[in-house]
């Protein structure tokens, strides 16, 4: 975590830089943001690869045992093995996770708050729409 003290926001604690210089600060972060995208990148692509290796020794044959078929004998096949045993064994977070992975997730609410006028102003919208159907 950066040192707060040698943090200095610009335009307060430091004074505001020129535009040639605030473009040039900019063009920096801008690289930079592409460089740890691309890293990011590099690294997803890495774990997918090291995903589909297939496994061997005893997991395979317990896959085997389990009737995974052998083209879906992957590292991800375990790693989904060893969450759902987790979730037999109790943890509700691999539990939810298996949920959200199955695509069985409830969809989240939002509670939104309106002013009287503004929902006034709905329900008419509301009366005026249903009043249309029925014509």
């Amino acid at each position: 975590m950066a040192n707060e003290k040698n943090l200095k926001r610009f335009g307060k604690e430091k004074p505001p830089s020129s535009r040639e210089e605030a473009v040039k600060n900019g063009r920096k972060g801008g690289k930079k943001s592409a460089e740890v995208r691309a890293q990011a990148k590099t690294s997803r692509e890495i774990v997918e690869m090291l995903d589909s290796l297939a496994v061997k020794d005893g997991n395979n044959e317990i896959m085997a045992a389990l009737g995974i078929p052998e083209d879906m004998r992957t590292r991800q096949t375990l790693r989904l093995l060893q969450l759902l045993k987790k979730a037999e064994n109790g943890d509700p977070q691999a539990n939810k996770l298996l949920i959200e992975i199955r695509g069985e997730a409830a969809a989240s609410t939002v509670n939104l708050e309106i002013k009287d006028e503004q929902r006034a102003a709905y329900d008419r919208a509301a009366a005026a729409i249903k009043g249309a159907k029925k014509k």
